[in-house]
């Protein structure tokens, strides 16, 4: 996700065009795809497994505090890559976004790039820019920019998410991103609103990541649970039961049957990208 509500309440909308460039071709330096550089030391591994976050600071441009937040989630990395990737739920899922359409999708090699049109809400302004999401599925990594062949209200942003696999069921997220405002803005100021960012950006993946996790499992067990009672019911003409049993047995049958009618309300993971 970009890094973007806490800095857009310091500027104003510069009509976002979909039929004119940007101003330029970028100016802030772009993340790479491949996994974080950073050494985590024992106090952090620490923080980690008691279910905080901790922060680094990455090298930056200049006076630039460029700093990456990293957080262990307990859920599966291929769930954590699919709340980051389904851009379109944006709207559903992260605060102040009120609207974020995919308008462009394509494979080069291993890679998957989609490009989105991103509108939010900030105290009473409305922002409207373009993103250039690119993936690899193999690294588990996600690189994003400013579409510059589009017009946005940001000046520039770029940002970065990675998720390392770890043990059973679990996985940790690193996250970092930059942007920057038209106009001139005190870089204290700047470097304050991005780790508010980021924090904000973990948080929302750790929660949704966490939803469609239990709903997932929830639907798996439920459909061990009626695969199960099929098997009976299909043997049970063969069998003369007890009464008592019997009477289980109906109750079994009557269980699946709701089950099967509530299916749809648990929507599950899509892995089709990972």
């Amino acid at each position: 996700m970009p890094c973007m509500l806490p800095f857009l309440l310091l500027g104003g909308a510069f009509a976002a065009s979909e039929s004119q460039p940007h101003f330029h071709r970028g100016v802030l330096k772009p993340y790479e795809l491949r996994p974080p550089d950073i050494l985590l030391s024992t106090q952090d591994e620490r923080l980690l497994k008691s279910g905080r976050a901790v922060t680094h600071l990455l090298e930056g441009e200049g006076d630039a505090r460029r700093m990456i937040m990293v957080q262990d989630i307990k859920a599966p990395s291929q769930v954590v890559l699919s709340r980051i990737m389904d851009f379109e739920k944006y709207d559903e899922m992260v605060s102040n976004v009120d609207s974020c359409v995919n308008y462009a999708s394509y494979h080069e090699g291993r890679t998957q790039t989609i490009k989105s049109a991103y509108e939010i809400s900030a105290l009473h302004f409305k922002f409207k820019y373009f993103m250039r999401h690119t993936y690899d599925p193999v690294q588990r990594c996600v690189v994003f920019s400013l579409d510059y062949d589009r017009r946005s209200d940001l000046d520039d942003s770029v940002g970065y998410w990675y998720v390392q696999p770890g043990s059973r069921n679990n996985c940790r997220v690193f996250y970092s991103c930059e942007c920057k405002l038209r106009g001139w803005v005190p870089r204290p100021v700047i470097n304050m609103l991005q780790k508010e960012a980021l924090k904000k950006a973990t948080t929302w993946v750790n929660d949704e990541s966490l939803k469609q996790w239990h709903a997932s499992r929830a639907c798996a067990t439920n459909d061990a649970l009626v695969r199960f009672v099929d098997n009976i019911r299909s043997a049970a003409p063969n069998l003369k039961l007890h009464p008592r049993l019997a009477a289980r047995h109906r109750a079994a049958v009557q269980f699946v049957s709701n089950v099967r009618t509530q299916r749809g309300r648990a929507k599950p993971i899509s892995t089709h990208s990972f």
